[in-house]
């Protein structure tokens, strides 16, 4: 009785904690109209909800914390490696790829982007360190063709894919990073041009404390904290992180905080799952997107939401989610204080872009098979003083505006027997801005004990960013009659499990049409948006993975091979791919608590950049090395990792010389 009545306590305190940061989140949101709200969320209200909200999950974990070991029923639960699909309802092939939890532990990555970058055939371009800005493109496609997500949700940008890795979490919180390929989301009712990069977030079924606090070159530091906790059926996280950074050479520094919190219920038939999520973000951009004009800034809010069910009865099975982001972004073309603007500049530019969406989809049992049915509805808007249509409704500093708002219906069929597997799937589009479109998706399966063979076809679609049809520069005109591109897929691979040796191999070839791109005469300098480009790809993926008593060994290969037909023009950004990247890693264990980790990664861009002197220069190959090593005593973690230890020049980017030899080294607490 004793034990309850603590433990009801401490629950009660945490539900009053919540009640009051939910108080306070509201009183700030009062009597104001709807683009207030999106303005101030975006914005202030962001920083000061996010801390209130903050206070009060961690107050209430501390709080369940403090409770002695003789208050409370104490259990260790052995760890569980989870390398299933984003989508098992429908039997749709594993990912392409998985970097699992224990993956992550082995890696020396300190940031989202540069775990996400581990993944075979992705192509991670930073601008910068500390996640300050990537653009994430898979398969020799851009960074307008790929979907983020963030447990299954799509979060990706509408207004161009350069912030689709502006998320609200840390790499502290990622339980999982999953690689999938257009086939393996059309059964959601996603269409994902090249793929799609899913980061799921950790579910710890216990009482948990973690803090986490590092620093090295360049005047780095961060600082993490993560809290769970159960309340009855419900498993509560609660996640915030702060970096910051003097920059590696002028005008790259960067300040930027999250908070992440997650709600999770898993019951017999029916399971909750709901997220929100904020960052703020503020860095230096040292010629970002422009040579000509170094002395750039950018200052970006973004904030994430969702709430997703699943219901089970009978053979049944419905999955529910409705899920929003608003994406606010000041770009300063000479930083404010920092450079002086000639009289020609007409002010920074400002966006504040939002997308709301509900999908849902049915699985039912019909014999031996399944059959899937679905809706996904989504609505895609922006506010600015660059991109959209004139709109006088409006007030400073927005004075245009888009929007657009997309129906799917999707419907599949699977067939399962033996060995043998098959599916297909239907889906149709109606855009209120581009009218119809479609997609279909095919997948064929042979399984056998340790071996798992697949085929895939697919047609997929992307609609044009709000940047492709609506971006004006001095050298950049955008054009608002575009068309979506689309793209044929085909992929075979073969997955084998022989213990201590796990293999996956795969080859793919994708046809896109009416490729946008961004394209310009030979002698001109005025780049233009444009349905021209015909690309066809080939490539293939190749990894393995060696798992001993004391050491766990990981090579992987990717090839790709860009065939383009841009009719005299000159492409601005479809022929800037990886040809090659290679990488190797060990992690070793050689005593308990020590583990020593080194890799070695490859790359081989195509393509050219023009420097701040005018040169035309090859961006060609790089080969970089890591080091990091960390030993665990009690709940006590030391570590430190060191990047680029040959000290290579190279860049990712053009206008951006990537960092030389960097340290971090840090504490870590584990309760």
């Amino acid at each position: 009785m004793y034990k309850q009545t603590r433990q009801h306590k401490s629950a009660f305190r945490f539900r009053r904690f919540c009640r009051a940061g939910w108080a306070a989140y509201s009183s700030m949101h009062r009597e104001v109209t709807i683009g207030q709200v999106a303005v101030h969320i975006a914005d202030r209200g962001l920083r000061k909800s996010a801390a209130v909200v903050a206070l009060s999950l961690v107050l209430g974990q501390g709080a369940l914390m403090a409770q002695t070991d003789d208050d409370r029923e104490t259990r260790t639960l052995p760890e569980v490696q989870v390398t299933v699909a984003a989508d098992t309802l429908f039997g749709s092939p594993e990912p392409a790829a998985v970097l699992s939890a224990s993956e992550i532990r082995n890696s020396s990555v300190r940031t989202v982007s540069d775990l996400v970058a581990l993944l075979p055939a992705v192509d991670m371009r930073q601008r910068g360190v500390g996640d300050a800005q990537a653009d994430l493109s898979m398969r020799g496609g851009t960074f307008d063709q790929m979907i983020l997500m963030i447990n299954g949700i799509n979060v990706t940008d509408a207004q161009t894919g350069h912030h689709n890795m502006d998320l609200p979490i840390d790499v502290s919180m990622v339980e999982r990073v999953e690689l999938l390929s257009p086939s393996q989301l059309m059964s959601r009712g996603v269409v994902a041009y090249c793929g799609a990069v899913n980061i799921v977030v950790n579910e710890e079924y216990r009482d948990r404390l973690m803090a986490e606090i590092s620093g090295g070159s360049y005047g780095t530091a961060n600082a993490s904290l993560l809290g769970t906790c159960r309340l009855g059926k419900w498993t509560m996280t609660a996640a915030a992180s702060y970096h910051r950074s003097d920059g590696y050479m002028q005008n790259t520094d960067y300040r930027h905080g999250s908070l992440f919190l997650q709600a999770v219920r898993h019951a017999d038939n029916n399971d909750w799952h709901l997220q929100l999520g904020g960052q703020i973000k503020d860095f230096g951009s040292q010629a970002f997107y422009s040579t000509s004009y170094p002395d750039q800034f950018e200052a970006t809010r973004t904030l994430v939401g969702s709430v997703s069910n699943v219901h089970r009865w009978g053979g049944m099975r419905s999955e529910t989610a409705i899920y929003g982001r608003l994406h606010r972004d000041r770009f300063e073309l000479f930083r404010d204080g920092y450079a002086a603007a000639p009289t020609w500049y007409n002010g920074h530019n400002h966006h504040l872009g939002s997308t709301a969406g509900l999908r849902s989809r049915v699985v039912a049992k019909v014999g031996t098979g399944e059959v899937l049915g679905g809706v996904d509805v989504r609505r895609e808007g922006i506010w600015s003083n660059v991109l959209g249509n004139v709109d006088s409704s409006l007030s400073y500093p927005f004075t245009k505006s888009a929007a657009r708002t997309g129906v799917s219906l999707f419907g599949g069929y699977r067939y399962a027997r033996g060995s043998w597997s098959a599916q297909a799937v239907a889906l149709g589009l109606y855009n209120t801005q581009f009218g119809p479109n479609y997609g279909f998706a095919a997948d064929v399966q042979y399984k056998l004990t340790k071996t798992n063979y697949h085929f895939s076809l697919s047609r997929t679609y992307r609609l044009p960013s709000f940047t492709d049809l609506y971006y004006k520069s001095v050298n950049q005109i955008a054009n608002p009659d575009l068309n979506a591109e689309s793209n044929m897929n085909a992929e075979i691979g073969v997955s084998v499990n022989l213990s201590p040796l796990s293999l996956i191999f795969s080859t793919y070839y994708r046809s896109g049409n009416g490729t946008i791109d961004w394209v310009r005469r030979p002698g001109e300098e005025v780049w233009y948006s444009m349905n021209h480009t015909d690309l066809d790809a080939v490539g293939v993926n190749a990894s393995a993975v060696v798992r001993m008593d004391m050491a766990t060994l990981r090579a992987a290969y990717s090839w790709c091979h860009i065939m383009q037909d841009a009719g005299g023009w000159i492409s601005g950004s479809a022929l800037d791919y990886l040809r090659h990247k290679g990488s190797l890693s060990i992690c070793v264990e050689p005593v308990k608590g020590l583990r020593i980790k080194a890799d070695a990664t490859y790359r081989f861009r195509e393509g050219f950049y023009t420097d701040a002197d005018g040169n035309i220069l090859s961006y060609g190959g790089v080969l970089l090395f890591g080091a990091g090593a960390e030993y665990q005593w009690h709940k006590m973690t030391l570590f430190a990792d060191g990047f680029n230890l040959s000290g290579r020049h190279y860049r990712d980017h053009g206008g951006v010389p990537m960092p030389g030899t960097t340290f971090i080294a840090g504490v870590r607490l584990d309760l």
